[in-house]
């Protein structure tokens, strides 16, 4: 009897070992595919689908995001979650409400039209509202949302109120869920956000990851302001990322300097690249014509605010046309492909430029940053032939480069076309502020409420270390927090000369054909008073190279007239 127990426990025992060993491999802990199906007033995705899509592509491994109209049923049929948006009001396709009417997996509604989806027909969708708070927090602007009445034992995640009122924001029930607005770039993003984690039911992560840039350092920088703040840095074993600007531009003299030419910069660069810092290409001059350095844009037009559609840069550039300038859309889409190829032309120049610059000087960007975050669309399809990870916001309009945002996660959104985006999410010190820190403690509170949420901010060198022992203070309060090292992932760079790669916990590895004439010609191309120079350099030597040949000749001469008049 003791022996058959025994036997018993030994076998249960070894059940609970191959149960604990084997992997759980549920439907809900992997990462689910999505469609987003989007409608919207002009069929094409607007700031808040692409802003949900690049909040929503940390949380899946593939989404599918399409206008309703253009749903392929086959691909609908393996989803594991659709997203049906509604920005505008209009019937649903028939097509996209069967399809949704008979779909077993998880849904998430949002706006308008959901009344005529069949799964939300016991959902009661009042009307429109206006919320001045959310989760009990003040908004900076009134907010229009739907006001919805759950089914019975619903589970409200968020809540708005209004003078009292109080109204379901994001509900979940189920496999169906409801977020009652489609604006997403305010304060909303906070807590849709930490509400995706239920509504897809997945486990919120324990981690913040952190990073801090030292910003727009360019061959003016003081070097002594930047080595204080890396070493800072590099003491207190936080990685750090240094946003490089490779030539400055003088707006008043068009003159250029470029970094080679301040040595000892280039040394503190370099000092810094062994000691935990991390380059990245912030353009080539982060300037677009006659703007200075810094101040100005570099991939986007922003006196005329639109892309660049003029690749040599002396040229005013035209106003873009729209639609309305064309008889048929067959000829505005051909004027569009002429216009993104120009626009190409001009981005390939200045990222080939910029990378091969900075390898040159023993600098290895791992990463780009767009100068004040302002690139079109297809500048990003431009830049993801370049560089896997951006850091920064995304520009998400075409038309307007002020329409820009980041979600609070890394991903890869559409926008981005397969780089990774490393998201700012809490600005930077402004000195001349009454409170420096105020808005980014701000801004840290509300981070620390979303798991997982990235901590990402820039500090500008030449204020000196003044604040920002502070700042890494601040991000080091939140609980759980790790800094972001990319020496640790893998990450590539590459241009036509060049191939930067970075392999996880590996030194990196770079491989250069970069053709010293090349280097030079480009120079003289943007320094083009260097060439008159040269020119004068070349004709004042040739001069006196000939001049000293004639003074040797003439002596040669003289000496043999008095040989021969002594014989």
């Amino acid at each position: 009897m003791n022996y058959k127990r025994l036997m018993s426990i030994f076998v249960l025992a070894m059940l609970v070992q191959l149960i604990a060993i084997v992997p759980t491999t549920h439907a809900e802990e992997t990462l689910p595919k999505i469609t987003f199906i989007y409608m919207t007033q002009n069929h094409l995705p607007n700031s808040d689908v692409l802003f949900l899509e690049a909040t929503l592509a940390a949380f899946a491994e593939k989404i599918d995001l399409v206008e309703a109209n253009q749903v392929n049923i086959d691909k609908l049929k393996k989803s594991d979650v659709i997203v049906f948006m509604g920005e505008e009001k209009g019937k649903v396709p028939r097509n996209v409400r069967d399809a949704i009417q008979s779909f077993k997996g998880r849904i998430i509604a949002i706006g308008h039209n959901v009344e005529q989806l069949q799964p939300y027909k016991q959902w009661e969708f009042v009307g429109p509202e206006s919320i001045r708070k959310l989760d009990n927090d003040s908004l900076e602007t009134i907010l229009s949302i739907i006001h919805v009445i759950p089914p019975e034992e619903s589970e409200i995640l968020s809540t708005g109120e209004n003078l009292g009122e109080r109204f379901p924001f994001i509900v979940k029930k189920g496999k169906l869920s409801y977020i009652a607005t489609t604006s997403f770039r305010t304060e909303t993003k906070y807590s849709v956000s930490q509400s995706l984690y239920s509504l897809l039911n997945q486990k919120p992560p324990d981690v913040h990851h952190a990073y801090l840039r030292l910003e727009d350092i360019s061959p003016i920088t003081d070097p002594k302001l930047l080595k204080e703040t890396g070493e800072y840095l590099s003491k207190h074993n936080i990685p750090f990322y240094m946003a490089v600007i490779p030539v400055y531009v003088n707006s008043e003299t068009g003159e250029y300097t470029t970094l080679a030419s301040n040595k000892k910069l280039v040394r503190v660069l370099k000092e810094l690249q062994k000691h935990g810092g991390m380059i990245i290409a912030h353009g080539y001059t982060h300037s677009y014509r006659h703007e200075e350095t810094g101040e100005g844009f570099e991939f986007w037009d922003a006196k005329l605010n639109q892309k660049i559609i003029t690749k040599n840069t002396d040229e005013t550039p035209p106003k873009m046309k729209n639609s309305l300038d064309f008889t048929s859309e067959e000829g505005y889409q051909k004027y569009l492909k002429k216009m993104n190829r120009l626009e190409k032309e001009y981005i390939d120049e200045k990222l080939t430029n910029s990378i091969e610059h900075l390898t040159e000087l023993g600098l290895y960007p791992i990463a780009f940053e767009a100068p004040h975050y302002a690139m079109s669309p297809n500048g990003y399809h431009v830049t993801s032939e370049y560089f896997s990870s951006i850091f920064g916001q995304v520009q998400l309009s075409d038309e307007n480069w002020e329409v820009m945002s980041a979600p609070l996660f890394a991903s890869k959104p559409a926008i981005t076309s397969g780089m990774t985006l490393y998201p700012e999410t809490i600005g930077f010190i402004d000195p001349t502020l009454s409170d420096p820190y105020q808005e980014m403690e701000t801004k840290l509170k509300q981070l620390e409420k979303v798991p997982g949420s990235m901590i990402g901010g820039f500090y500008h060198p030449y204020i000196g270390l003044k604040y920002l022992p502070h700042m890494v203070e601040l991000i080091e309060s939140v609980p759980n927090v790790e800094w972001l090292d990319l020496r640790k992932t893998e990450q590539t760079v590459q241009s036509d000369h060049v191939k930067i790669k970075q392999e996880k916990d590996k030194p990196i590895q770079v491989t250069s054909s970069i053709n010293g004439y090349k280097l030079f010609f480009q120079n003289i191309k943007e320094r083009p008073f260097d060439l008159v120079l040269w020119v004068l350099a070349i004709i004042v030597s040739l001069t006196i190279l000939v001049f000293f040949f004639y003074i040797l000749g003439l002596r040669a001469r003289l000496r043999k007239r008095l040989f021969e008049e002594r014989n």
